[in-house]
């Protein structure tokens, strides 16, 4: 199993919800499993509670995880992997957030900048068709042709407006519920290709610009929805399916 396995939903594979879930069913308190590995009851919920800020070095927390796993009877190998699994998408989370704050501020800048040469063009029209300020307002008073004075600064919201809605239409929002074991492989946009390993009721989401490439192990082990709407996955369980997103309709 590679063990870099980034996922931009840091909830996507459970392992303190899981463990948590376990020790309810059984019963146990989890003061009792506090006592037992002797750690701390505040410490152990934040373990349950996926708090990656505020837990502390992973070769630490991946010592407490066995301790409480071999307590409830739950395998240690498996709930070590999904931490990794876990850990490694919140800190790729943590990231691609800095990355898509600077690239904003990169669009916002050269949105403004180009609004602000618009207005320019707008005003400098304005001047050299009417004169000074003085004649615009006295050829507006004066005309009564019924001809139609455009307002540059509401043409100038509608084009930022259009813009925006623009870029947040062109979003590929995906959503990934698992119903079997698999193995899903993910290439969003162009970056390097991202593994996972899903069991039963793990669900992840992502975003991406323009595309999403999927490599499915079982074709009937996810249900995909691609911006709210079924992905239809060619196969059946057991079979490998390949999907590129959008779909060609």
């Amino acid at each position: 199993m590679n063990d870099p396995i980034l996922n931009p939903d840091s909830r996507s594979v459970a392992f303190g919800r899981y463990l948590k879930s376990m020790r309810t069913q059984m019963g146990i308190p989890i003061e009792t499993v506090a006592d037992e590995i002797r750690i701390s009851v505040s410490q152990l919920a934040l373990i349950e509670a996926e708090e990656h800020r505020k837990l502390p070095d992973a070769v630490y927390v991946k010592g407490i995880l066995r301790a409480y796993a071999g307590f409830i009877g739950v395998d240690d190998d498996d709930i070590v992997d999904r931490y990794a699994i876990n850990r490694s998408a919140y800190e790729k989370r943590q990231t691609t957030a800095a990355t898509f704050f600077n690239y904003n501020k990169k669009v916002l800048f050269r949105l403004g900048l180009l609004t602000g040469l618009l207005i320019i063009i707008i005003v400098l029209s304005t001047y050299m068709i009417y004169g000074t300020p003085a004649n615009l307002f006295h050829n507006a008073v004066e005309d009564h042709s019924g001809k139609k004075v455009h307002d540059a600064s509401a043409a100038v919201g509608e084009l930022t407006s259009d813009s925006f809605a623009v870029n947040q239409k062109d979003k590929l929002f995906l959503q990934i519920d698992a119903v079997e074991d698999t193995v899903l492989k993910i290439i969003v946009d162009d970056s390097e290709s991202l593994e996972y390993l899903l069991h039963p009721m793990d669900h992840m989401e992502l975003e991406a610009c323009s595309k999403i490439n999927l490599w499915v192990g079982n074709a009937a082990g996810v249900k995909i929805l691609l911006n709210e709407k079924p992905v239809f996955i060619p196969g059946k369980s057991g079979d490998v399916a390949y999907i590129n997103l959008p779909q060609s309709k």
